[in-house]
């Protein structure tokens, strides 16, 4: 990933997003190697984080660190909560595909319940969620060109990979592993340093949402530059690594639902 100056402006935003709480998103973790913010992921049980492949394919373990309920990448906060990484679990990434981009990563120490996190929920279940409104949410390129240094919030529609295949990708880009989010017409889009953090979804059918919890339904993955017309977000579909996950996550504590 190209290293990208911090900015000083705590206006500039995500391209078209905006500054959000943490607290909101107590599952949002942000990937340090060798002190260097590079990713962001998001916790899905007391021992891992899950990240996309491209953000930790060729990184040692020993040089990454995640921090949660860290929401500013530049400056320490007192009670951010600060775990060293002990593995890195890849799928099959196909890197010239962009396909299968996920991984995790093992905490050295599991996270305690006084740590107060909240992993969030995988969207296992395999329900339909085209035409949903989603959340993506990192500390990634603004329109400046530069990172945030404060954690931002974009709701984006996820579109249908037909849908997608029809836009400015080729239809053999677009697999049964990924899903699309954004508009269309372009000029709201997540973008380089957002790349392994979640995009996440109100549980429950449209119009329903059961008490805010949110669950997992995307990786923030790749795309054609950013915000770009015609060009949508790309994302890793979480329903088709859930069995994946939990092989490589056994014994861990998960989610309530």
């Amino acid at each position: 990933m190209a290293s990208v100056p911090l900015p000083s402006n705590p206006s500039l935003r995500v391209i078209g997003g905006n500054i959000t709480d943490i607290d909101q998103f107590p599952w949002m973790a942000a990937l340090y190697y060798r002190d260097r913010f590079t990713c962001g992921g998001s916790l899905i049980n007391d021992r891992y984080i899950l990240t996309a492949a491209h953000c930790v394919a060729r990184l040692d373990a020993a040089g990454l660190e995640v921090f949660l309920r860290r929401p500013n990448i530049v400056t320490l906060n007192e009670d951010a909560v600060r775990r060293r990484v002990s593995r890195i679990i890849m799928s099959r990434y196909q890197e010239l595909r962009n396909n299968n981009d996920v991984a995790l990563l093992l905490l050295k120490d599991p996270l305690r319940s006084e740590d107060g996190l909240v992993p969030i929920c995988l969207h296992a279940d395999g329900s339909n969620i085209d035409g949903r409104e989603a959340i993506v949410t990192g500390w990634g390129t603004t329109e400046s060109g530069e990172l945030s240094e404060q954690l931002q919030q974009l709701t984006v529609p996820i579109l249908t990979n037909q849908q997608c295949r029809k836009s400015g990708y080729f239809r053999f880009q677009i697999t049964a592993k990924m899903l699309c989010a954004g508009y269309l017409e372009g000029g709201r889009d997540s973008c380089q340093g957002d790349s392994g953090g979640p995009l996440q979804l109100a549980k429950g059918t449209a119009g329903e949402d059961r008490r805010g919890q949110q669950q997992l339904v995307g990786v923030v993955s790749w795309g054609n530059e950013c915000a770009q017309r015609n060009y949508p977000g790309v994302y890793a579909r979480v329903s088709r690594f859930v069995s994946w996950i939990r092989t490589h996550s056994r014994g861990a504590c998960w989610c309530s639902d």
